[in-house]
């Protein structure tokens, strides 16, 4: 399966965005997407793979973090706990037959 067009993986993070109920925008720009002033998901060089992605952030001291992300679940779990969003509860869809 192709990795999502910059335009598609925008969309992606910004439901997410919504669903997590975090404030933020994301942007497409040459070397990838950002997300606020902080977040930046790049694409991973061929060489590098089975990573597809790069999660950037700064740190502390001038250190930033570089996380690697190997499909589209880990670039949302990598970018749910750098937002901090997994500390409320979860959202989850429970299918089941009706009662009655």
């Amino acid at each position: 399966m192709a990795a999502p067009s910059p335009p598609e993986l925008r969309d992606l993070l910004a439901d997410a965005l919504a669903l997590w109920e975090v404030e933020g925008r994301v942007r497409i720009e040459a070397d990838g997407l950002r997300l606020g002033p902080a977040l930046r998901v790049t694409p991973a060089l061929p060489a590098e793979h089975p990573v597809r992605w790069w999660v950037e952030r700064p740190g502390m001291q001038g250190k930033g973090q570089r996380r690697p992300c190997t499909s589209v679940l880990g670039l949302l779990r990598t970018l749910r706990n750098a937002l901090g969003a997994e500390t409320g509860e979860a959202r989850r869809l429970r299918v089941a037959r009706p009662e009655g």
